[in-house]
């Protein structure tokens, strides 16, 4: 299982610096041909979008991975043990249970628009909506194992897969 959470966060990263790299080409083209050329285009600023919006599901998904997340840590460091193991459980249990409803909710929502296009690209917009169920799966798959971590860890505070 560590082998696969590995290799899964190596493409995520992978993806997430490409992503980067074509988010600041696009917004550079855009920005020459509205100010150098004179004539602003319209699809970069729409696949940016879709881009941006991956971008920033895939880096949570990161976060949820090495638990860098939005947690409380100062309370974990202040209770004893037993009760920090407890709290970060808790803190996972929520995020599981919030990426359930990105699975849920944005497959519902993906599938209702599927057959919806952008404006200027014409790039469907399924590839926009899906980021939310499929990140939401990652995140699960994350937390879960974080989970499993922090009870197989004897102090509680190693929760990295």
């Amino acid at each position: 299982m560590r082998n696969i959470a590995e290799y899964l966060r190596k493409g995520i990263v992978f993806a997430v610096t490409l992503q980067g790299i074509v988010l600041v080409i696009l917004i550079g083209m855009e920005v020459f041909f509205r100010y150098v050329v004179g004539r602003a285009l319209s699809w970069p600023e729409e696949v940016a979008g879709i881009i941006f919006v991956w971008f920033t599901l895939l880096g949570i998904t990161l976060l949820t991975r090495s638990g860098e997340h939005i947690e409380f840590n100062f309370l974990v460091t202040r209770v004893g043990p037993r009760a920090g193991k407890i709290f970060l459980i808790f803190t996972q249990t929520v995020i599981a249970a919030f990426s359930l409803l990105m699975i849920v909710y944005g497959y519902t929502y993906a599938m209702l628009f599927r057959f919806e296009n952008t404006p200027a690209a014409g790039i469907n917009i399924l590839w926009l909506n899906l980021s939310l169920p499929i990140c939401g799966l990652l995140i699960l798959f994350y937390s879960q194992l974080n989970i499993i971590n922090i009870l197989k860890s004897p102090k509680g505070k190693d929760n990295q897969p």
